[in-house]
C-alpha cells in the first residue's frame, strides 16, 4: 500500500462574480431557470488574470497552510485545458511566478474535468520513486475565455478558479484505490477546438474555439461514469460508501450530485456540494472542494475520501485515500 502525506490544500477565485441575474442581461435566461437545472447561483470570472495566475495564488495558499517554502517544492503538476499558451506549459509559468528552483519538474496534464484525479495519480507515482519530497498538484481553469456568452447551454455552467493540494513523500496517508480511463466520445458531445490547421499544403476554415456541449449526452455519461467508478472501487477494495467520510464529485451540476446522493441514500454530510458558489470549474473543482472542507475543519487524520472526476475526452477517474 502506497503511503504519502496529504499535506495541505489551497484555492483561489477571481474577485469578479457573474450572477444568474447578470447572465439574464446577456442571454435569454433567468435565475430560477438556472437554479432548477444546475444549482448554480453565481460563478467567478477573471478580469485579466490568466490560468497561471490563478494557479499561482492557489499554490501559495497551499504552501502557506503547510508552512513550507517554494524552495521545498520538487515538482508542479497543473491539470488544465485552458492553458495560458501552447508553450510554455502553465506549470512552468507557475514555477516562474513562485521563483522555484530551476531543477523543479513542471508540466501540464489535460484530461478536462477529470484532470485533477489524473494529476494526483501521476504525483503519487512520482513520490513512489523517492526522488521527490513535495509535489504541488494544481487544477486551474480560466474557462471564461472559451465560453460563447450567447449560448445559454454552456455560459450558465462554467466559472474560473484554481485549487491546489501539496502531496509529500513522508506521512501516514494511504492511497487505497486509483483508476483513470477514457471512453470514446461517439456523439462528439463535449469539445473545444484548437486553432485551425493552416500550412503551405493545407488550409481549413477557422475553428470555433468555444466549448460546445450536448447537455443530455454529457449528463448520461457523468451518471454512468460515477456509477462505474463506485462499482470498480467496491470490487477492488471491498469497501462500501458507508465506510467513507466524504464523497467528493467533480462539481459539474447539482442535478448530478443530487441524483447520486438519492440513488445511494447518502447522508448530506458525506457528499460535498460547492457548485452553487463557483459553478463548474472543471479540473479545479475537486481541489477547490477539498480546500473548502479543509478551511471548515473537516479534513482530519484517518478520514476516508473518495474522489470522482468526469469530463471531456471522454475521461473519468476515481481515487480513494485515507488521510
Amino acid at each position: 500500500m502506497m503511503t504519502f502525506n496529504f499535506t495541505s490544500t489551497g484555492s483561489y477565485v477571481p474577485l469578479q462574480t457573474l450572477s444568474n441575474e447578470d447572465l439574464a442581461n446577456v442571454v435569454e435566461t433567468n435565475h430560477q431557470w438556472i437554479i432548477e437545472r444546475t444549482g448554480i447561483a453565481q460563478r467567478h470570472i477573471t478580469a485579466g488574470e490568466n490560468t497561471s495566475d490563478l494557479a499561482y495564488h492557489a499554490a501559495l495558499s497551499a504552501l502557506k497552510q503547510a508552512n513550507l517554502s517554494v524552495l521545498d517544492v520538487d515538482a508542479i503538476l497543473v491539470a488544465t485545458f485552458t492553458a495560458d499558451s501552447y508553450t510554455p506549459s502553465t506549470a512552468c509559468l507557475v514555477a516562474d511566478k513562485l521563483k522555484c528552483r530551476t531543477n523543479v519538474l513542471a508540466y501540464d496534464i489535460n484530461a478536462a474535468c477529470s484532470g485533477f484525479i489524473f494529476a494526483c495519480e501521476t504525483a503519487i507515482a512520482l513520490l513512489a520513486t523517492k526522488r521527490y519530497r513535495h509535489i504541488l498538484v494544481i487544477g486551474a481553469e480560466v474557462i471564461s475565455k472559451l465560453i460563447d456568452y450567447t449560448d445559454r447551454n454552456t455560459c450558465i455552467l462554467f466559472g474560473d478558479g484554481a485549487g491546489a493540494v501539496l502531496l509529500s513523500a513522508e506521512g501516514n496517508s494511504t492511497l487505497d484505490y486509483s483508476m483513470c480511463c477514457r471512453l470514446e466520445d461517439t456523439k462528439n458531445s463535449l469539445f473545444a477546438k484548437g486553432v485551425e490547421l493552416i500550412n503551405p499544403k493545407y488550409s481549413e476554415t477557422a475553428a470555433n474555439q468555444h466549448i460546445v456541449m450536448d447537455g443530455k449526452a454529457v449528463f448520461a455519461f457523468a451518471i454512468e461514469a460515477i456509477h462505474q467508478s463506485i462499482r470498480d472501487w467496491q470490487a477492488s477494495t471491498g469497501s462500501t460508501l458507508d465506510e467513507i467520510d466524504y464523497l467528493v464529485l467533480h462539481q459539474a451540476n447539482d442535478r448530478i450530485t443530487s441524483h447520486i446522493a438519492k440513488h445511494y441514500k447518502l447522508d448530506s454530510s458525506k457528499i460535498i456540494r460547492y457548485v452553487e458558489e463557483v459553478g463548474n470549474t472543471s479540473s479545479a473543482s475537486i481541489p477547490m472542494a477539498l480546500d473548502h472542507l479543509s478551511r471548515n475543519g473537516k479534513l482530519l487524520p484517518k478520514e476516508k475520501i473518495l474522489m470522482i472526476g468526469f469530463g471531456g475526452g471522454l475521461t473519468y477517474g476515481a481515487m480513494a485515500i485515507t488521510l
